[in-house]
């Protein structure tokens, strides 16, 4: 069945669908799999789905690239997070009003703390 032309169309619509899980879930150590499988059905698919077959795959394909699209920010962002947890702290001083420089300690940059000129 997955791979006559008649049951590849059924096929691909069902990866779609368990690959939209597999996102939801974060499990994307197993999209690799996934995607390999997607490509031969794809390629079994030609000329074998009728035209409202054909909009639901491309919706669910379009909606599982949006949800990997945010699965790359979060996994960007989370990087960058890590990134700037690493970097060493910032000294923060400030100036009395004798115009006598105090030290308050360090921080990290990320603290919430605006420097500003």
């Amino acid at each position: 069945m997955l791979f006559d032309r008649p049951g590849a169309a059924d096929a691909l619509e069902d990866l779609l669908d368990r690959e939209r899980a597999l996102l939801i879930e974060g499990r994307i150590a197993q999209l690799d799999r996934a995607t390999r499988h997607k490509a031969q059905l794809i390629a079994r698919l030609a000329g074998a789905a009728d035209t409202a077959q054909l909009t639901r795959i491309r919706a669910k394909a379009e909606r599982n690239q949006r949800l990997l699209q945010g699965a790359v920010r979060g996994i960007e962002a989370a990087r960058q997070r890590l990134a700037h947890i690493g970097e060493p702290p910032v000294r923060l001083s400030t100036y009395s009003a004798d115009g006598a420089r105090r030290d308050l300690g360090q921080t990290h940059a990320a603290d919430g703390i605006n420097h500003r000129a």
